[in-house]
């Protein structure tokens, strides 16, 4: 063998090993600067509802393929965990004996069931990255309701301010016409221009509004800012098709309590934690090493011999605070736990009162007010052309249809979201999306 036959040579070789391994390091963050702030937009199916809408978001958004990522290092992890320390191949080389030389190679051995609690923690993490992804599946499909529900929103807004400006622009005509008959007041013309010219100006701040909430709803769906939405989304629909609730609510506690995504996330970290308490309590228990030892002299007379080694734990201080800090860890991880099923029970009472607040307001303007709103739009607009109604009076009954006509649109909206929040509570671990 080469060191036996030039060990000062092979003893240089690894000075200069040392020496290299010792130099300082520069990490390149180039590739950092290049990472694109947004994917190329991938087209929508023309015909797209707002499930397919989460289905796309679940595929392509980047919180997904960071969860995604961490699922695949926990996976790594797990088949880390089970693999063995490297062997220790050491040398030796006599000074006072140039012709003395020794080659051993010795393995670890994980006693005290070390290998097995590793695995054990790197599954219960591997389960706890599985009901994270889950989780940020449940969280997106809620986002893009709730930004699907505002765009929504908006867009009917808009479509009724135009619905005024075609009601205001007759009313302008009909002041007009009586102001030139000579039975109009100036006052009337200038009110009726003045609020014909507000509400073309409310118009455009709504379209712009739209192209922000665009841009919501497209960054919710990990898209451009700026790429095109299908244009034959309509609130009305969309919610008669979405808007139910999930389960019954005496049943949504124990769902949520039973399938929560965060919740068993955070009961298989705690799981981590448990084994990592078992792991800190063998921390202070020997180290086996098996090896075999070859010694060879000038004389020639080779010998091999077994070697068995192991570790002495004397320092216990160190090993009491590995074991104080686990079970701190575990304290905290239960702790944490039990948090998290007190917010999800709070975000779960609230989603339910927002849902039960947005039915009434949905059944009392959409069947109720609105239409005795348009009714009374129609009986002043008569009354007015008859002079048997004040200009004010026919602004009061417009800005009052226009008010219970947002409000039912705006408890649409809410009751969306609503059912959204409570959805992304209960999803189950295996099954993120949203069902219809």
């Amino acid at each position: 063998m080469y060191f036996y036959r030039h060990p000062l040579r092979c003893c240089a070789l690894l000075v200069v090993i040392a020496l290299s391994g010792c130099a300082s390091y520069q990490p390149d963050y180039s590739g950092i600067d290049a990472v694109p702030t947004t994917q190329q937009a991938l087209p929508l199916p023309v015909d797209a509802h707002i499930a397919d809408l989460i289905r796309y978001a679940q595929k392509h958004h980047p919180l997904v393929r960071a969860a995604q990522a961490d699922l695949e290092r926990a996976e790594a992890n797990m088949t880390a965990s089970g693999a063995f320390m490297d062997p220790e191949v050491s040398l030796s080389q006599g000074l006072n004996d140039t012709g003395y030389r020794t080659l051993a190679v010795s393995q670890d051995i994980p006693i005290f069931q070390r290998r097995s609690m590793a695995m054990e923690q790197a599954r219960a993490e591997y389960r706890a990255g599985q009901a994270r992804l889950a989780q940020v599946q449940a969280d997106i499909a809620a986002n893009v309701m709730t930004a699907f529900s505002e765009y929504l929103y908006v867009q009917e807004n808009a479509a009724l301010q135009q619905e005024l400006i075609s009601l205001l622009s007759h009313v302008v005509h009909v002041v007009e016409q009586q102001y030139a008959a000579g039975n109009g007041a100036m006052s009337d013309l200038l009110r009726a221009q003045n609020t014909l010219d507000a509400a073309r100006s409310d118009y455009e701040n709504l379209k712009a509004l739209l192209v922000s909430q665009q841009a919501r709803l497209n960054s919710a769906l990990g898209r451009d800012a700026r790429a095109a939405l299908p244009e034959h989304f309509s609130l009305q629909k969309t919610h008669e098709n979405y808007a139910q609730l999930p389960a019954p609510e005496d049943d949504l506690y124990a769902l949520a309590h039973e399938q929560n995504a965060t919740l068993l996330a955070t009961q298989y970290e705690l799981q981590a934690l448990h084994v990592g308490r078992d792991v800190a309590s063998r921390a202070g228990l020997p180290r086996l090493m098996l090896g075999i030892e070859y010694m060879d002299t000038e004389m020639g007379d080779g010998t091999f011999a077994g070697m068995v080694s192991f570790s002495l734990p004397i320092w216990r201080s160190n090993y009491r605070a590995l074991q104080e800090a686990a079970s701190a860890n575990v304290k905290s991880g239960e702790a944490r736990l039990q948090a998290a099923r007190l917010e999800v029970q709070a975000e779960l009472s609230m989603a339910l009162y927002q849902w039960r607040e947005a039915e009434r307001d949905r059944q009392l303007y959409g069947e109720v007010l609105v239409r005795r709103a348009e009714q009374a739009v129609a009986s002043i607009l008569s009354q007015y052309s008859n002079s048997n109604a004040s200009f004010a009076d026919v602004i009061a009954s417009q800005q009052e249809w226009l008010s219970f006509s947002l409000a039912y649109r705006r408890a649409l909206a809410n009751q969306l979201a609503a059912v959204a929040t409570i959805q992304s509570l209960i999803v189950p671990a295996t099954h993120a999306e949203v069902s219809p």
